[in-house]
């Protein structure tokens, strides 16, 4: 929870739990030495011109044997437009549309706007006054446009608002009409084919969720990226695309299951066939879990076990074991909660077969019970204050001080030119970074950064930092450090420590990235240690019940302070 703390980043009670990022300067600069762009000012007038050749180039160089025949004609129709073409192309694809209205298109960067159009049309980029849905017409124009319009429908609605002014004019007029109405005062324009910009997007952001604006947020030194090595496609043919293009649109439709749920049956076969790419397979196990807990919500438990059965990944042994429970079929329960203790797929998995039915059992961590009166509101900050009333200092930090130690300390292999890793300039980390197999591809690297003595491992991580500070990595929590600077972490954190927990976290990433106590503590006697804590009613999960029999293993003092009324 968050601290009350008028001052939450000071040396001593601090929380950085939120995960805000303290930046450093941009990558690019432009004469002044300064960041590319600056807030309130103008940018410079070929710079949304320039990102989307830098864009175009790179999936034109990485991915040209998977691009449909039209889109790489119509990447090379953009280069060879010219500048005033370039630039408006550049600035709509950054709108959000799908229509723009023309009177609208006012860039200075531009020059001639009309003749920008006719460029961009007649090489296919743009389609102007297309017939669209009017609705999106209606919702792009203001209720006065509205009445001017179509004053018949207006009418009596003139006080009315422009939603109940929309629904009678679209009610009275058919689509085809209103276009033809609005063309005349207000001609518009579409992207053409929408569909191949979004394949452009993908193939240059991945799947990071990333958009045009990124090179914005680097160019006004909001976020720094390290400078890596770039592969080429993640997507070995157009085969492999295709198939995971497919199984975005499958995401998409269990997202609106809510709305369709007549659509389950199809989904339900559709999961139940194999997917085609590594990439694919990734998403098919995220897209049968989602499936899986809407079946459950929804108390189709025969639907959701069928689903389950295609996911190979945690919880779905978890979910069945529980779902069968629950049907009373607890010999098929028994028999398959024998098979996960057998052989667990994750840490949480193995805490589940050791307490399921059987309350108490699993590992026990050491747990200190304070009684309390009222519970404060703000646990973790009422013991963090109790903990240091008699001097040393501590942090709630919860997941941030083990992965920002760990992040720093394997650097370099997190950044490592692994084939396939880095396939676009705006990523963080490594596609694979949370990926079971991501430490075993670099053991190499690991073992290098392993093998340093204490002295050398030491300089390295303040090299590190210094040489880091603010580049994105998912790892690194930089508001920490600039909380705590890292000289006081290594003061109070035993080394012995930092090389043992960063060796487990960064070889477990994808089960043990969670789950982290609570606080961190270095008392006043110069002794460090883990304290989770826990309200009258808060109990331990299971990934934190698979920490604290990490840290009994490693002999790193940790417990569970529970307050009790």
């Amino acid at each position: 929870m968050a601290t009350n703390d008028p001052n939450p980043f000071s040396p001593i009670n601090a929380d950085v739990s939120s995960g805000r990022v303290i930046l450093g300067e941009s990558e690019r600069f432009d004469s002044a030495n300064r960041p590319l762009l600056q807030p309130n000012e103008a940018a410079p007038d070929d710079y949304y011109q320039n990102n989307c050749i830098e864009v175009f180039d790179f999936v034109l160089a990485h991915h040209q044997a998977l691009l449909p025949t039209e889109l790489a004609g119509s990447l090379q129709q953009f280069l060879q437009a010219d500048d005033g073409a370039q630039r408006l192309f550049a600035r709509l694809l950054t709108r959000k549309g799908p229509i723009f209205f023309e009177s609208r298109l006012d860039y200075r960067e531009v020059g001639d706007t009309d003749q920008a159009l006719d460029s961009l049309s007649n090489c296919g980029l743009i389609t102007r006054s297309a017939p669209v849905p009017a609705e999106w017409l209606l919702n792009q124009l203001t209720k006065s446009d509205l009445l001017a319009l179509f004053p018949v429908a207006g009418g009596s609605l003139r006080s009315a608002s422009k939603d109940t002014l929309k629904t009678r004019i679209l009610s009275r007029y058919p689509d085809r009409r209103i276009c033809c109405v609005v063309a005349a005062t207000q001609p518009w324009c579409t992207v053409g084919n929408p569909c191949h910009w979004r394949l452009v997007q993908l193939l240059y952001f991945g799947s990071s969720g990333k958009d045009w604006s990124a090179h914005i947020r680097r160019d006004l030194g909001h976020i720094r990226y390290e400078p890596v090595e770039l592969s080429k496609s993640r997507f070995a043919d157009r085969v492999s695309l295709l198939s995971y293009l497919e199984e975005r649109e499958l995401q998409h439709r269990i997202y609106r299951l809510d709305e369709y749920p007549q659509l389950l049956p199809a989904l339900i076969t559709a999961v139940e066939k194999a997917p085609n790419g590594e990439l694919t397979k990734r998403l098919r196990q995220r897209n049968v879990l989602r499936l899986g807990k809407w079946c459950e919500r929804q108390q189709a438990l025969d639907d959701a076990l069928k689903v389950y059965l295609n996911a190979e990944i945690p919880p779905a042994r978890e979910r069945r074991v529980r779902i069968l429970h629950k049907q009373g079929e607890h010999e098929g329960s028994r028999a398959l909660l024998a098979d996960i203790a057998a052989q667990p797929q994750s840490a949480t998995e193995l805490i589940f077969s050791q307490r399921f039915g059987r309350r108490g059992q699993g590992y026990q961590p050491p747990v200190t019970i304070w009684p309390i009166e009222n519970t404060p509101e703000h646990v973790e900050h009422y013991v963090l204050e109790r903990l240091t009333a008699q001097g040393g200092w501590g942090v709630h930090s919860e997941n941030a001080m083990v992965k920002t130690l760990t992040g720093l300390m394997y650097w370099d292999a997190v950044f490592a030119p692994e084939p396939g890793a880095f396939t676009n300039p705006f990523q963080a980390a490594p596609h694979d970074l949370m990926e079971h197999e991501f430490a075993a591809q670099r053991s190499g690297f690991l073992e290098q950064i392993e093998a340093k003595t204490d002295d050398e491992l030491l300089e390295h991580l303040r090299t590190i930092e210094r040489a880091k500070w603010g580049v994105a990595n998912p790892l690194v929590n930089w508001s920490l450090l600039e909380a705590i600077p890292l000289q006081h972490w290594l003061d109070a954190v035993p080394l012995s420590w930092i090389r043992q927990l960063s060796h487990f976290l960064i070889r477990n990433l994808a089960d043990y990235r969670k789950g982290f106590p609570d606080l961190f503590v270095f008392g006043a006697d110069g002794v460090a240690e883990l304290v989770e804590v826990k309200g009258p009613t808060d109990q331990l999960q299971p990934q934190q019940r698979a920490w604290f029999e990490v840290f009994a293993n490693l002999h790193i003092r940790a417990r569970v302070i529970k307050l009790k009324r």
